[in-house]
This record gives C-alpha cells, sequence and structure tokens, in this order.
C-alpha cells in the first residue's frame, strides 16, 4: 500500500495515446486515465497492480491488444461519483489478454479499488455503452467480467448528478476459461459469493448485479433495447444475474435475458493535429 499509486495518469485530457507501455507494482492502478476524451491505450503490459487498466468517467476509449496478468483486477470501466466530468461511456475492451489476475488487493484502505475482488478479469461500474469483445479471458478466480452498479459498493452517494447504474453493455465473442474452484475467501465481495450466491465451485464467468434503473425500462417493465446488457457468442460462456436488488434472493443463471444484442461502438478515433 505504500507503492505509488498510479503510473500513468493523464486526467482531464483530450486525445490520449498510451502504446506500448509496461506498469508494475502501482497501489491503484497502473494506466489509468480520467475525465478524459478520445482514448487510446494499446499494445500495454500491466502487471502486479491492484488495477491493471481503468477508464474512468471518461468518454470515447478504445482499450485494445493489451496484456494485464497478475493484477487484482485486469481491467476496470469505471464511473464514479464527486468528480468534475460525471459520465463516461461509448468505451471498447477488445483483443487483451486478461489472465490471471487473482493477486491479493494491496491498495490503501478507502481507496475504491480496495473492494476490488482479487480474481477480477474486467469490471464495469456505473458505467454505459460499453462493449467488451475478442479477449482472452483466463484463470481469474472471481469472474471473468462483473457489470455491476454503484449501489453494490456500499458507499453513500451524495453528488446528485451522479448516475450509478450500468447499462448498453455488450459482451460477445470473447474466449472465458478458468479451472473449477470457489472463489477467494477474502473482502467484501467474497463474502456475497460464498455466502449470498453459493455459486460453490461453479463460478459463472460474467456476472451482473441486477440493480436497474426504473427509468429505462419499458411499460412492461424490462430494459427497451438499446439499453440491455448483452451477452452472447462467448466460448465457454456462462451468466448470472445476483438479484442484489431484492437482497440475492432470485439468483438465476438463465442466459436467455441477455441473449440480445446492440449497436457496436464506433472507434475512439484520433483527431489529425
Amino acid at each position: 500500500k505504500t507503492n505509488g499509486s498510479y503510473a500513468l495518469y493523464p486526467v482531464q485530457c483530450q486525445q490520449v495515446m498510451i502504446d506500448s507501455c509496461i506498469a508494475i507494482g502501482a497501489s491503484d492502478a497502473g494506466i489509468y486515465v480520467g475525465q478524459s476524451s478520445h482514448i487510446i491505450v494499446k499494445n500495454c503490459t500491466a502487471t502486479q497492480n491492484v488495477a491493471g487498466i481503468e477508464i474512468e468517467n471518461s468518454l470515447y476509449a478504445d482499450v485494445y491488444n493489451n496484456v494485464t496478468i497478475d493484477n487484482t483486477g485486469g481491467i476496470l470501466v469505471f464511473d464514479l461519483p464527486d468528480l468534475v466530468q460525471k459520465r463516461g461511456g461509448y468505451v471498447r475492451v477488445y483483443n487483451n489478454l486478461i489472465k490471471e489476475n487473482n493477486l491479493a488487493n494491496f491498495a490503501p484502505k478507502g481507496n475504491i479499488v480496495a473492494k476490488v475482488p482479487k480474481g477480477s478479469g474486467v469490471i464495469v461500474l456505473a458505467t454505459n455503452h460499453v462493449e467488451i469483445f475478442d479477449n482472452q479471458i483466463i484463470n481469474n478466480r472471481t469472474a471473468g467480467v462483473s457489470i455491476i452498479s454503484y449501489f453494490l459498493t456500499e458507499n453513500k452517494i451524495t453528488d446528485k448528478d451522479y448516475y450509478p447504474y450500468p447499462y448498453a453493455v455488450n459482451i460477445h465473442d470473447n474466449v472465458f476459461e478458468r479451472k473449477p474452484g470457489r472463489v477467494p475467501f477474502k473482502g467484501r465481495f467474497a463474502k456475497i459469493y460464498w455466502f449470498k450466491l453459493k455459486f460453490g465451485r461453479d463460478v459463472p464467468h460474467i456476472v451482473y448485479d441486477g440493480i436497474v434503473d426504473k427509468e429505462i425500462l419499458d411499460t412492461h417493465g424490462q430494459p427497451k433495447p438499446e439499453n440491455k446488457i448483452c451477452i452472447r457468442n462467448n466460448k465457454n460462456q456462462s451468466v448470472a444475474n445476483m438479484d442484489a436488488e431484492n437482497g440475492f434472493k432470485n439468483v438465476s443463471r438463465d442466459p436467455k435475458p441477455f441473449d440480445c444484442t446492440l449497436e457496436k461502438i464506433k472507434a475512439a478515433e484520433m483527431k489529425q493535429p
């Protein structure tokens, strides 16, 4: 926890290119881009950080051809409260190797990433319009991909302009692999997995907390087509709706509600000077 928080840390920037960099040992995020727009992170390696790569409250980002291995969490796409730029989105995460991110979390207490459970491949937190595709997501012991609202952090929200729900998340054509086994028993999320979800050794690769903004539902109480969480065409795909909104009472592993498509996100092009 006494390590430096970040290795690369552009904030409130435009036209960000991080290419062919290596980040090791950050107690927050090795490669971080926050409150920025038009971002490319490519050909990088992040290892032994709490978060390998983090895109936070940022718009129009492409994260591709990277290796995140042996971090607590491989790639994080977060929207957090109390920041100048309120909402991010339109983020593509593709062609990455996201492998064995099972490192014990060593972030200082109180940091938001201190809540990231070890064994997390990709986490989408309260962000909309995120596309995750063509990645190899391998042997991350807690979850390959987690899609969660800010409510699951159990932090109080005082920012009236903050939007805490994820929606329009598209996960397709990835390869998931993991050896059977229980999630690591450490931290709040691990306790939820063990005592509420009771997955045992058969842990799904993709988990969604199931907390939905009622304002984005149609007259039948279902998310409108453009707001859905869509999960399809992944190798070894398995998914669970945690039903966190109802105290985890009706956990479902039915993939049918997620069998949908969303419009593909356009590339985060860099403008020429």
